[in-house]
């Protein structure tokens, strides 16, 4: 078989920390590791940034990541591009989350930076063993000069007020409350997504769409699902996901995921 990429969200596909699945199965690793013996490439391919990325996934020796969905891309341990946000555009942004109160955290390529005085958002992270990544004193302005993606936690009251205006300064916002916190916005570059990224990675290897695979679960996975020669949505995915797949396998809680694999390769 010709060399293929294969390409995996994290949240609700490799695990599921609200099913009490944390961790990939045995199963799965060794599916990956098969793919990898066969000559294969695999990826994450996800809206984490770096830090937040388990160990039990660099442990397994993925051959490079996608992350804040498509805003940074590695291969092979290097660098090979970095969208960062407009400084003047997200500065904007910022003061505006600075004058209603709201928190929010900074995503750089290699670090994430959150405010000290952001108890909520570090609450929310340290239930998932997670807020010890953050770097907590630093330069704003510096850091956003950095910047690949955003995330904040709106109040209700905030909410179309802060919308609006990231509509306008980005063109568009996604909502965030899949697996993050609740009224949760993350902003980035407009230019990039998991698809773009993806795009990047073929060229990079010499290959073309049709060996691309592309396996997820949620609202921003569409565009990978529907750019790859095979799509494949999880059984515990969005509607909308579903949808526009190629294919449906059966949840994660059923090895969904180990069992397609098995059926495709």
């Amino acid at each position: 078989m010709k060399q293929k990429v294969l390409f995996f969200d994290i949240d609700g596909t490799l695990v599921d920390t609200c099913k009490n699945i944390p961790s990939m199965s045995q199963g799965v690793k060794e599916e990956l590791k098969r793919l990898q013996a066969l000559g294969h490439k695999i990826f994450i391919s996800s809206g984490r940034p770096k830090p937040m990325v388990d160990q039990q996934f660099l442990d397994l020796g993925f051959d490079g990541y996608i992350l804040m969905n498509g805003g940074y891309i590695e291969i092979e341990g290097q660098s090979i591009y970095e969208d960062r946000i407009d400084y003047h555009l997200i500065s904007k942004t910022i003061e505006l989350l600075e004058k209603l109160g709201c928190e929010y955290m900074i995503e750089t390529a290699q670090h994430v930076y959150l405010d000290k005085r952001f108890n909520g958002l570090y609450s929310f992270f340290d239930r998932f063993h997670k807020a010890d990544h953050f770097i907590r004193e630093f330069d704003r302005e510096a850091v956003l000069k950095k910047a690949i993606k955003v995330e904040m936690n709106v109040l209700n009251k905030d909410k179309e007020r802060i919308e609006a205006s990231i509509k306008k300064n980005f063109g568009y916002t996604i909502e965030f409350d899949q697996h993050g916190t609740d009224n949760s916005f993350e902003v980035y570059s407009s230019t990039i997504s998991k698809a773009t990224g993806i795009e990047k990675v073929l060229t990079y290897f010499g290959l073309n769409q049709e060996d691309s695979y592309a396996f997820g679960d949620g609202m921003n996975d569409i565009e990978m699902l529907k750019y790859c020669g095979v799509g494949v949505a999880m059984g515990n995915a969005v509607q909308e996901l579903k949808d526009i797949a190629d294919i449906v396998c059966l949840p994660i809680e059923e090895d969904g995921l180990e069992k397609i694999l098995k059926e495709l390769f």
